[in-house]
């Protein structure tokens, strides 16, 4: 029973309330040293300069690298080993089940998600000023962010729609090693998903042994997941310190948009009142008409891997406290969560698809150009195919933007639309923490959902294992 005393002690809190802690002192502190910063940068210094070269910072920030290697590091064991058994586990009927229900709710989620926010961005028009115009017509957008078009040319390079192919060829890596090296998360589950099905069907005395090693990988990592928790709400904290400090900086006291600022907001704002809706509405109600179970009991259950993925930016990096969360909070099996979990991290991405309709529209909206329905049609579909092989990784995003923007330049003969991506960057950061959240919150809905329909109990004190697992 909690006393008195112990509410006192922050060490003593539930870990999510510990982690919304980290969150609240690290974004006050970014905050105050982003305004120390502007306050003391000379008129040839930029403020985002003098907080980079702070010792705090510096320091701070590599606090928060140490925690976001060891949930980027968890991932590697927990991902293949938690599959393996997953899919071990069940028979070919209940693989190709499993896997319909699955790709069936991804499609259909990341559909409705960028339908809404088509929805917003057409009925608010944040691109577009009181007379109709585009906010950044006769604009010079790549000399005032020269330093934002030199980071989105770094991050994006020259990418079309033919690049997305790429996605595909990860699916079959030539080498299972270099694959974990280079970070190739599909590939990895690709193979996992072969090598859990081809082990199931062997009934030998080796399999045994096999499948006793993958056990004990598994259940290593998510012991490693419990570890690196408990440092979460310092992790954390020094994140999104970083996160604030930078974004604040980078905004400066000048305003470099000058009657188009109020434009830009807005689509901020459109922006995150479309992944709102998506995550306090639409999934909520797939809870409870399609799940029949309580949202409330699954937001509780997953409030620490959402504040998590809203500080990391990273759905994969997030991905070994989503399943702890998953199976350990929500009673969830490993039969279903070790299956949909990894592949969601990796295909399923609402949010992201909801931002590249939303911020499409809107650069079409501010360099004055009109989309057709079949066009507009022509962005949705492109949102909901790119953000399926988009990594789970900071800023991912931006690439499908621009293979949306230069396809819609092919179809209408311009070429105006790229270039005014850097106004983007401004407001990334923390829309891409925002919407990192909703990815990660639409994979457990999922990961609910199926269960469910797969007749499993959930949210028992106790954790549902699948049979071999207890």
């Amino acid at each position: 029973m909690t006393t008195t005393k112990s509410k006192l002690k922050p060490w003593c809190w539930p870990l999510h309330w510990q982690i919304l802690l980290g969150l609240i002192i690290g974004g006050l502190a970014g905050s105050m040293v982003a305004h120390s910063a502007m306050d003391s940068a000379g008129a040839n210094v930029k403020p985002i300069d003098t907080v980079r070269g702070s010792g705090l910072f510096t320091t701070i920030k590599l606090i928060g690298e140490l925690f976001l290697n060891g949930l980027k590091m968890i991932v590697l064991p927990l991902v293949p080993s938690s599959i393996v058994l997953a899919v071990a586990s069940l028979s070919g009927a209940g693989i190709g089940r499993l896997g319909l229900k699955t790709l069936t709710y991804y499609m259909a989620t990341s559909l409705i998600a960028i339908l809404v926010g088509l929805a917003l961005v057409n009925a608010i028009s944040p691109g577009t000023d009181s007379q109709g115009r585009g906010i950044l017509v006769g604009k010079d957008v790549a000399t005032s962010f020269g330093d934002e078009t030199s980071t989105l040319e770094a991050k994006t390079g020259d990418h079309t729609g033919s690049s997305f192919l790429n996605v595909f060829r990860k699916m079959v890596p030539p080498n299972i090693i270099s694959a974990a090296n280079e970070g190739n998360l599909l590939g990895l589950i690709v193979i996992s998903l072969i090598a859990g099905g081809l082990l199931g069907k062997i009934e030998s005395g080796p399999s045994a042994t096999v499948k006793s090693f993958i056990e004990g990988v598994y259940q290593l990592s998510l012991r490693g997941v419990e570890f690196l928790l408990k440092f979460a709400p310092i992790g954390v904290g020094a994140l999104i310190f970083c996160a604030v400090a930078e974004n604040q900086a980078l905004l400066g006291p000048e305003n470099r948009f000058d009657s188009a600022a109020r434009g830009v907001v807005i689509f901020a704002g459109v922006a995150f009142a479309a992944l709102l809706l998506h995550f306090l509405v639409l999934l909520p109600l797939l809870m409870l008409f399609v799940g029949r179970f309580n949202p409330i009991k699954h937001y509780r259950a997953m409030a620490p891997a959402l504040l998590t993925a809203f500080s990391t930016a990273s759905s994969s990096a997030t991905l070994g406290v989503t399943m702890d969360c998953v199976e350990k909070r929500g009673g969830i099996s490993n039969r279903v969560a070790g299956f949909t979990l990894p592949l969601g991290a990796t295909v399923n991405m609402d949010g992201t698809a909801l931002y590249e309709c939303v911020a499409a529209m809107f650069l079409c909206q501010a360099m004055g150009v009109e989309l057709s329905a079949g066009q507009q049609f022509f962005v949705v579909l492109t949102a909901l195919l790119t953000s399926v092989g988009v990594a789970g990784v900071p800023s991912a995003s931006l690439v499908a933007i621009v293979v949306i923007l230069r396809s819609l330049e092919t179809q209408l003969g311009i070429n105006t639309l790229v270039v005014a991506i850097p106004v983007l960057l401004v407001f990334d950061r923390p829309l891409d923490m925002c919407r990192t959240a909703v990815n990660v919150f639409s994979d457990s809905v999922g990961a609910a959902l199926i269960a469910k329909s797969e007749g499993e109990p959930i949210y028992k004190h106790e954790p549902h294992h699948a049979p071999g697992h207890e």
